[in-house]
């Protein structure tokens, strides 16, 4: 979209950065802007709007916040990827899931430690306290952009030396390759929350932006748990569904 093609018809009352972001909300919303497309820059917007710098910035930081742009160091600001529905009712990892939607998913190792588990953890996981688990913190991505914060516990004896494979990859490919172990099923919840100061920062999202917690204890072949896993997701990036059958 070229910023000669800007024209503005919103309410003179509304605030200018209001105004801007509603703008290019609805564009976005419309279709009229796609994924990828480049926004005008900081400067257009301004001769456009008649605004100054800090108000078309404040607008950009707030279309960020919301999920419809991406900001790219040194290069602009791009629509970003739209909120995505994801299957309640279908058992897959997260790398799966985005290349069903032909998205690609990447992951950033945060930390990766052994240890004894809490109470909860260890509850969840059906072991004793005593016995030690891999935590493995990640964020994981669709297409470059920071989706999720995930926190995974396996028990040790399950997979160990795990670290010496690449657990930026997917988990489960990992585990079934390399340890034959195969998914059954799971059990997840999913409450509202929102993104608290560190995960905001990792997230490259506003402190305070309504996010999804997601918690899942996933069984092996035989029923044994393998993994808790405690997530938090981006609230404007998913919408979950499931379907109903009579």
């Amino acid at each position: 979209m070229g910023a000669n093609q800007i024209s503005i018809n919103i309410n003179e009352l509304t605030p200018k950065y209001l105004q801007i972001i509603q703008y290019f909300a609805e564009k976005i919303e419309n279709g009229d802007l796609k994924e990828g497309d480049k926004l005008p820059t900081e400067q257009e917007i301004c001769n456009f709007f008649n605004v100054s710098r800090i108000t078309a910035r404040q607008a950009l930081d707030e279309l960020t916040n919301k999920g419809y742009i991406v900001k790219k160091q040194g290069k602009g600001s791009y629509v970003s990827i739209n909120k995505m529905k994801m299957q309640l009712n279908s058992l897959q990892g997260f790398s799966e899931e985005m290349r069903s939607k032909g998205l690609e998913p990447s992951s950033k190792l945060l930390s990766l430690e052994i240890c004894n588990p809490s109470l909860e953890v260890a509850t969840k996981l059906n072991i004793d306290p005593s016995v030690k688990v891999y935590s493995i913190e990640r964020i994981r991505y669709a297409n470059n952009v920071a989706l999720s914060l995930e926190n995974v516990f396996i028990p040790f004896f399950l997979c160990p030396d795990i670290e010496q494979y690449d657990l930026t990859d997917s988990l489960y490919k990992i585990l079934q390759k390399n340890y034959n172990i195969v998914i059954k099923r799971a059990n997840q919840s999913i409450e509202a929350g929102f993104v608290d100061k560190r995960a905001a920062k990792l997230l490259n999202v506003k402190a305070g932006t309504q996010a999804l917690i997601i918690e899942r204890v996933t069984y092996t072949s035989n029923d044994t748990p393998l993994e808790y896993v405690k997530s938090l997701y981006r609230g404007d990036k998913y919408k979950f569904y499931v379907d109903l059958y009579k």
